[in-house]
């Protein structure tokens, strides 16, 4: 039995706390304000967070397709994020799987992300392709493209 649960944000106040920790993981410590942790695809997007055994998130991810006529129909995953003091119990993989779940189960043929350069082990665990080195963000953060397919999903 797993401490952690794996749910979808339903209500008005786990959509809050959902975001502010994705600020607060991925954004805040570049100095960034609150609302870059957010895009045009949040409505649309199926996202999902890990609770621990005092209801407290320690980790989020969220999945969004990607209408891209090159890319055939394919999904993007963005904001993965698990507190530092929890990586390494499986949250994030656990997370990634429902998310890749989710995509494929939708017809999906392929998973892109742009990952840190310090997730890329992760990712690559996880069965991703590194493609190409891509932005920088915030002057300081090195990403890569990465993908998985359907095909590498069904092994």
């Amino acid at each position: 039995m797993s401490l952690f649960e794996f749910k979808k944000p339903k209500s008005r106040s786990d959509f809050d706390s959902y975001f502010y920790f994705r600020w607060k993981i991925l954004r805040k410590p570049y100095g960034q304000p609150l609302g870059t942790e957010k895009d045009d695809y949040e409505e649309n997007a199926y996202h999902l967070m890990s609770l621990d055994f005092s209801n407290k998130i320690v980790g989020v991810g969220r999945v969004h397709i990607v209408n891209d006529i090159k890319m055939k129909k394919s999904a993007q995953i963005r904001y993965m994020a698990v507190l530092k003091k929890n990586r390494l119990n499986g949250i994030g993989t656990e997370i990634l799987g429902k998310l890749e779940e989710y995509a494929f189960n939708n017809s999906i043929n392929s998973i892109i992300l742009n990952s840190r350069e310090n997730a890329i082990d992760f990712y690559k665990k996880n069965g991703y392709e590194v493609i190409k080195k891509t932005h920088i963000l915030y002057d300081s953060i090195q990403h890569w493209m990465m993908s998985k397919s359907n095909n590498t999903y069904l092994k």
